[in-house]
Parts: structure tokens; sequence; C-alpha cells
């Protein structure tokens, strides 16, 4: 009886001592996230005055960041690219407005992207070395730009920031 609950024991601690471990490694593989957050489109099925708003509150105005934004559709969206606007608010009222293109998938119609089954994820590096010039909230408004009312297959969309080091 005694040697079953030393082997629980020992299970017990290797268990806890894995978890962390886990834990660590998921944590450092993406230290360089400074803001990321993707928000999910209601039954795949996105509108166009349905913007997509993140909000960020910005105090580094000396690191280079990278800007990304992020998209994940599902096999049955129907168009190999997805156009989005996007707008900043910055921080001294001033906006910017702009037009992106994400390629999903190549001219064969295979998905670009990671991921299997029904879903793929992608990631489109918008701007390289960024600074930010003020500090302050700055709001990033996403709708998609893709002459149809109702487009269906886009799951989630998001921006993320990561220092560029």
């Amino acid at each position: 009886m005694r040697k079953n609950s030393v082997h629980f024991f020992i299970n017990k601690w290797i268990r806890i001592i894995a978890f962390a471990w886990i834990g660590i490694v998921a944590i450092s593989c993406d230290r360089n996230r400074y803001y990321e957050e993707n928000v999910a489109i209601t039954n795949e099925n996105w509108f166009y005055q349905d913007a997509k708003t993140f909000e960020l509150e910005m105090l580094d105005t000396l690191s280079p960041f990278n800007f990304y934004l992020n998209v994940r559709n599902t096999i049955d969206y129907k168009y190999a690219n997805l156009y989005f606007f996007i707008q900043t608010d910055l921080p001294n009222g001033t906006k910017a407005i702009d037009t992106i293109e994400c390629q999903l998938a190549n001219y064969e119609g295979k998905w670009l992207g990671s991921g299997h089954g029904k879903f793929r994820d992608n990631q489109f590096i918008l701007r390289k070395n960024m600074q930010f010039q003020q500090s302050g909230k700055y709001r990033f408004s996403l709708r998609q730009g893709m002459r149809e009312d109702s487009l269906k297959g886009i799951v989630d969309v998001g921006i993320r920031l990561e220092k560029a080091y």
C-alpha cells in the first residue's frame, strides 16, 4: 500500500512539472506579442456595415512594431481574396482610411494559411517596423470591402501588434 502512494505522489509531481513546462513554452513562443485581438463574425456571415473595432492604448512611441491583420475563413468562402477597409483613429482625432487586399487562395484554388478541415487561418503583415508617433488611444475599424452586403465564410478577423526586434 505504501508503494502505491509513493508512485501516486511521484506521478502527481511529474504531471504538475509537465503542465508548468508546457505553459512556460507556450508563453515564451509568443513573447513579441504586444497586442492581439480577434473578433468572431456572427454566423460566419459578415455584413458590409458590420465594422469590427479594436481599441488600443499605446504608450510606447520609441519601439518599432509589426502590424498584422488576422483572418480565419472556411473553405466555403467563394473568393480567393478578401478586401478590407481599415480606418485608423489617432489620439489627436486624425483619421486615416486604407484599402487592403488579402490573398486567401492561390491561382489554382488551393487555400493558403494554416489549418485542416473546414477552417483556414492567415496572418497578413500590413506594416513592418512602424513606430507610433503619438501616445494615447488608437481605434482600428475593419469592414469587408467585397461589394456584397452579406459575405459568407469569414469566421474571425483581428489585428496583432508585435515588437519588431
